[in-house]
């Protein structure tokens, strides 16, 4: 995903910053609240443990994994889901603010924030800057309008097309470390990458015809096709990188990422976590077992 590795509102103009206490989904509202942990909540950090808040940042922009509802405040998604579902376990709230997708990381390496989750997906690159605490994959696809016939499922026809990619994503790595070395090397023409600041402005690029094409997440796609003002389509291709999505903490902060692993642990073994994935229809993502900096001690 951002990979970020995952897709947005298309039809969002403004790129807003919100911020919001997260609402327990209605689905999971229904039931009864889950248990506090108190051996868990007491190997959180001390301040976490004074304040009972863990400081979220996402940006908020980007359905099935976390989008505002219509009353612009709610944030609701998967990942709003399992951190409310963890928050309990916790014993704390979780208070997300949704600000642009570059600076996530960058504002959890300052100390502004605690943690950062948007699908954000697990590297190498990434793990000497942070640590992740891995919870999910991320498969992408690429995206075209219905009308598009030049791209076809043989990664040759996107060279010599444009690609729309999103500032900071691992969809830029695949456009510019994978695809276009290989259109080169058939001797084909480069694929010329169109970067822009946010999600929502790579999607209007595409429906606006400025693009011929865009990555992004695989369970992304029903609610980017259902949103979109023009008929689009999806093709999965050969060469597409596979990652790992985790909540990003700081390298520092270790005791954090350690009891939030835990914490998913027992997401896991109640079931919560099953019925998350289930509920947007991301089980073929599921992720058996989570884990820390699975890119170095579990690569793909």
């Amino acid at each position: 995903m951002r990979m970020k590795s995952i897709a947005v509102s298309a039809l969002s103009y403004l790129c807003l910053i919100f911020s919001s206490v997260s609402a327990i989904s209605p689905a999971l509202a229904a039931e009864a609240p889950l248990e506090t942990n108190a051996e868990l909540h007491a190997q959180l950090p001390a301040k976490i443990r004074a304040s009972k808040v863990i400081n979220l940042v996402t940006d908020a922009h980007y359905p099935p994994c976390e989008s505002f509802a219509e009353d612009n405040k709610t944030m609701v998604g998967f990942e709003p889901d399992l951190w409310d579902a963890m928050g309990q376990v916790l014993g704390v709230k979780i208070k997300p603010v949704s600000i642009d997708f570059a600076g996530l990381i960058p504002g959890v390496k300052s100390g502004r924030y605690d943690i950062a989750v948007e699908c954000i997906s697990d590297s190498l690159e990434r793990e000497k800057q942070v640590t992740f605490v891995d919870y999910a994959y991320a498969t992408n696809e690429v995206y075209t309008l219905a009308s598009n016939n030049s791209v076809q499922g043989d990664p040759l026809t996107l060279c010599g097309l444009s690609a729309g990619v999103q500032t900071g994503t691992d969809f830029e790595h695949a456009i510019n470390e994978i695809y276009t070395p290989n259109c080169v090397k058939q001797g084909k023409a480069a694929i010329k990458t169109v970067t822009l600041p946010s999600a929502d402005a790579v999607l209007l690029a595409l429906y606006a015809g400025r693009v011929d094409f865009v990555l992004n997440d695989a369970a992304a796609a029903g609610e980017i096709k259902k949103k979109a003002p023009h008929p689009i389509r999806t093709l999965q291709m050969p060469l597409m990188p596979k990652y790992y999505l985790g909540i990003v903490v700081a390298h520092e902060n270790d005791a954090l990422a350690q009891t939030l692993l835990k914490a998913l642990e027992v997401l896991h073994a109640n079931g919560t976590y099953d019925k998350i994935m289930a509920k947007w229809q991301l089980s073929d993502v599921r992720l058996d077992k989570p884990g820390i900096n699975l890119m170095k001690t579990n690569p793909i």
